[in-house]
């Protein structure tokens, strides 16, 4: 351009200009999909794909790490109900936070051999002290754990429990009237140690304790030791949570209840062969895989039964006597069949 021409107007800016599309004649006529695929990346400048590449590649990782950090629940509490996370002082602090409420179900427990009383305040499992503690309070407890009634409540001095139970208390508030008692985790505080020095044991059933002589089983026979040798203990971190039954060499049934919210398959054991949890424990069998009803629910314990898979097949000694059964997966169903 000359320095006595006029100065050109200045091009408007367009993407199909930036792309080197201005040539591209389109047909007014419907064209084969294939063919503008092609022609476009064609015309497309060499440079550009590293950087479309580059740019699918973080997207990629972007949608990786961002649904890695919305379903990990490292430090929190899950929600069974749903994939929502929820901080651990969120549970049993008074207010449904999950779908379907079980954040405020399973706050009290025992624990260890002794039957430890236990309730979830604080973000933390913390042993009961045996501080202003009444008997009226065992009821609570028994109720919250599924049992109509209690059979006794005892104090034991916090030296002679487990150790990983004398870390953490909390105690009754003696200022609250027992009638406001209604749920243990809501009516204690915490505390660095028992001043009594004593904790609370409770005991919810008579299973296993006969009074009298009058039978509690209508029609029923005295059982004599070893007579149903496919009752299992399951054992949660060690300790004896529930009972089960063989229904196969590797599969075992017991109550929903026992497993809903404690579902990590590595944290429990089954010990079979055993006449009295007094005795010298059995072969522990490692637990491959948990399955509850689909449509249990905590609040009315409907549908109340779970399988439990064995990591490998129960060996059995002798006659066995075991009732047979069978579990069969068909589709999204379960089946199971078992003559106990």
């Amino acid at each position: 351009m000359g320095e006595n021409d006029p100065p050109s107007a200045e091009a408007p800016f367009s993407f199909r200009s930036l792309f080197g599309l201005d040539d591209l004649k389109i047909s007014p006529v419907v064209p084969d999909a294939d063919e503008v695929a092609a022609q476009i990346l064609s015309l497309l400048p060499l440079k550009f794909f590293p950087i479309i590449v580059i740019g699918i590649i973080a997207l990629i990782l972007a949608l990786a790490i961002g649904l890695g950090i919305h379903f990990d629940c490292s430090g929190k509490y899950r929600c069974r109900s749903s994939f929502k996370c929820i901080e651990l002082t969120a549970r049993c602090d008074g207010v449904s936070d999950c779908r379907d409420g079980e954040d405020e179900y399973r706050c009290v427990r025992v624990s260890g051999q002794s039957a430890v009383l236990q309730a979830f305040v604080a973000a933390s499992w913390r042993t009961m002290c045996s501080d202003d503690w009444k008997g009226l309070y065992s009821k609570v407890a028994c109720a919250q754990l599924g049992f109509p009634s209690y059979v006794s409540s005892e104090n034991l001095r916090v030296s002679s429990i487990e150790e990983q139970f004398q870390e953490d208390f909390v105690s009754i508030n003696h200022l609250l009237p027992d009638d406001k008692v209604t749920a243990l985790q809501h009516a204690v505080y915490v505390r660095e140690g028992c001043a009594s020095g004593h904790v609370v044991t409770v005991k919810c059933t008579a299973c296993g304790r006969r009074t009298g002589y009058s039978p509690r089983i209508v029609g029923g026979n005295t059982s004599t030791l070893a007579q149903w040798p496919w009752q299992v203990s399951l054992q949660f971190q060690g300790y004896h949570l529930c009972g089960g039954s063989i229904i196969t060499p590797l599969w075992i049934v017991t109550a929903a209840h026992c497993v809903y919210d404690l579902y990590l398959p590595k944290s429990w054991t089954v010990q079979a062969g055993l006449v009295s949890l007094l005795d010298s424990p059995a072969p522990s069998h490692l637990v491959e895989k948990i399955i509850y009803h689909s449509k249990y629910k905590p609040k009315r314990l409907g549908n109340d039964i779970a399988l439990m898979k064995l990591a490998g097949p129960l060996v059995f000694s002798g006659a066995s006597g075991l009732p047979g059964g069978s579990v069969a997966l068909h589709g999204n169903w379960l089946l199971v069949e078992a003559f106990l």
